[in-house]
């Protein structure tokens, strides 16, 4: 198989206005979808799950580019309250999304300079709904973009990518807390042959943390 490049990401990976970790399959409760420790305006925050990678690797293998560390952080801009069996989607912007300790494991790819994520900031939004799905989104008339500077043989390659949907799409779980992003799509808008055409970003984020209040947010 020819080996190229890529990388991008997305972060979602999932990445973002984190949102917090649900605590149930679907709402039981009446309350705030974050949990009343929760107020509008507060920033979170989330790194990747302990032990695990952030991964932008060509579609089925497991070639490309990882990362050993990514950070979102966030602020809450909508935390509805949910009526008892029903389901609400909480929201709010994602303005820092960042990897770092990245590696390339692809031919005539010596190291990764930089890895960014462009065109923020996004939307992250959770809802308690079955499965608690969760999708980071761009602005209106903007995509989720990213760019991967490669140090390369031959010199410097720099690669971009954007989103091949119109959201990048996850869920979160409790056991453990953590939010999903798997395989997410993203295409080569720019680059040389090293690059790759497509790409698939994989990250998983949590606990997420309140910083404004100190509390490991739950969804209700």
């Amino acid at each position: 198989m020819r080996n190229r490049l890529f990388a991008g990401a997305a972060a979602l990976a999932a990445a973002t206005a984190l949102i917090a970790l649900p605590g149930s399959a679907s709402a039981s409760v009446a309350g705030p979808v974050l949990g009343p420790n929760v107020n509008v305006n507060d920033s979170l925050s989330a790194d990747l799950v302990s032990g695990t990678l952030a991964t932008m690797y060509n579609p089925g293998t497991t070639t490309g580019v990882k990362c050993t560390a990514s950070h979102i952080g966030g602020s809450v801009a909508v935390n509805p309250t949910v009526a008892a069996g029903g389901t609400a989607t909480a929201s709010g912007p994602v303005n820092v999304l960042t990897f770092s300790g990245c590696t390339s494991n692809v031919v005539g790819v010596t190291g990764v300079a930089s890895l960014t994520m462009d065109n923020l900031p996004y939307t992250l939004s959770i809802s308690d709904a079955t499965g608690f799905p969760v999708t980071l989104a761009p602005a209106a008339g903007s995509q989720i973009h990213a760019t991967a500077v490669l140090n390369t043989l031959a010199g410097t390659a720099t690669c971009t990518f954007q989103s091949s949907a119109a959201t990048l799409s996850g869920n979160a779980t409790n056991t453990p807390p953590q939010i999903n992003l798997v395989n997410q799509p993203l295409t080569k808008l720019t680059g040389p042959s090293i690059c790759f055409s497509a790409i698939n970003f994989t990250a998983s984020y949590g606990p997420v943390t309140d910083t404004t209040t100190g509390v490991t947010v739950a969804v209700n």
